[in-house]
């Protein structure tokens, strides 16, 4: 078992946070259809388009790098089953059901005013019924059953089930001990195969799991160092090409992709946490990263649907779309997430359940 986390480690996963979120907020801005209430636009992609959005989009280690940490975390320490509860219950939880509840109300709102409406025609609030609110809140019900299972506030379903991870963290690391090879290769079946097990992702249960493996087995961050970056990148880059250009041939090429992302990601923190300025600004962007995290799909979706009426969208022009939106997006909620800490310090510390 590892000793509480060290000064380094704890630095080298702050210096990380914020990236990944970037990566989530460019993988949900990837429009081929924007839904209004007049229609649905359909863009015809450029295939030198779509291979950048694609070669962005398929660095889709973020997710599970986080549920790796995540488990890690909480593996690392000793901790009973009710201190977990109540503290998850408060970071976790409680913002899962506070961001969703906005977004409810937010789309009630602006289905409400005819110059809004326009915008978000889907899935309208006032007709939901007592199953569709139930969905809404848990992706698992009603119209959202249907919507990939995710809640209406999406990108949330991470919390969703890191929630539930967190609940069976004891029935986890026991069944690990009990059967280390049969469990793991057990969750890499049920992650490569894309099998549906309800409760939680299959992907989700494989990285989270895979931190308590990290801590069982002493696995220190550090022996990452010892491997060359160039190596990483090249065989990084190769697997991305053969996801891009190749994929259906060979299907499990995501899952190895995503692996060695990881471990990409990773090493890069020793760059990171080497140069004092660069890690200074990374820990106070890190101060943000969950703001921008479930603050960031309505904005987007704002942007995205006004972005496609300003922006003439084929050509290289997508590109445009594609990068301005998702960089200008980053830029305006750190900005927001920066104005209501100091304007209304206990608002930003509800929504945020006291992260700073």
């Amino acid at each position: 078992m590892l000793p509480a986390i060290n000064e380094n480690l704890s630095k080298r996963i702050s210096s990380l946070r914020f990236l990944l979120i970037v990566f989530v907020v460019f993988a949900h801005n990837n429009p081929t259809t924007v839904n209004f209430a007049n229609g649905t636009e359909t863009y015809d992609i450029p295939s030198y388009v779509n291979v950048v959005r694609r070669l962005i989009s398929e660095i889709r280690t973020t997710i599970p790098l986080f549920f790796l940490l995540s488990g890690f975390l909480l593996y690392a320490k000793e901790t009973k089953l009710t201190t977990v509860l109540k503290k998850k219950s408060r970071t976790i939880l409680l913002p899962y059901l506070l961001w969703n509840a906005l977004t409810i109300l937010f789309y009630y709102i602006a289905q409400s005013f005819s110059f809004t409406e326009p915008y978000f025609a889907t899935n309208i609030v006032r007709n939901f019924t007592i199953m569709d609110y139930v969905g809404a809140f848990t992706g698992k019900a009603g119209i959202y059953a249907e919507h990939g299972g995710t809640p209406i506030a999406y990108p949330l379903w991470f919390l969703r089930d890191l929630f539930i991870l967190n609940l069976a963290f004891i029935g986890i690391k026991k069944l690990v001990d009990k059967f280390p090879l049969g469990t793991l290769m057990l969750f890499v079946i049920l992650w490569i195969g894309s099998i549906d097990i309800y409760v939680v992702s299959p992907e989700a249960l494989l990285f989270f799991t895979l931190g308590y493996y990290a801590v069982k087995y002493s696995l220190d961050i550090r022996k990452l160092d010892s491997l060359k970056m160039y190596d990483i990148v090249a065989l990084y880059a190769i697997t991305i090409v053969i996801e891009l250009f190749f994929k259906e041939s060979v299907p499990v090429i995501h899952n190895l992709n995503i692996v060695i992302g990881s471990i990409f990601f990773l090493k890069l923190t020793q760059y990171f946490v080497s140069s004092q300025k660069v890690f200074g600004k990374l820990l106070w962007l890190e101060g943000y990263a969950f703001w921008v995290y479930v603050a960031h799909a309505i904005p987007l979706s704002i942007m995205t649907k006004l972005s496609v009426k300003i922006i003439p969208m084929h050509d290289g022009w997508l590109l445009l779309q594609y990068f301005g939106v998702s960089i200008t997006a980053v830029v305006i909620l750190v900005a927001m997430g920066a104005a209501v800490k100091k304007l209304f310090p206990k608002t930003y510390t509800v929504l945020t359940s006291g992260r700073t």
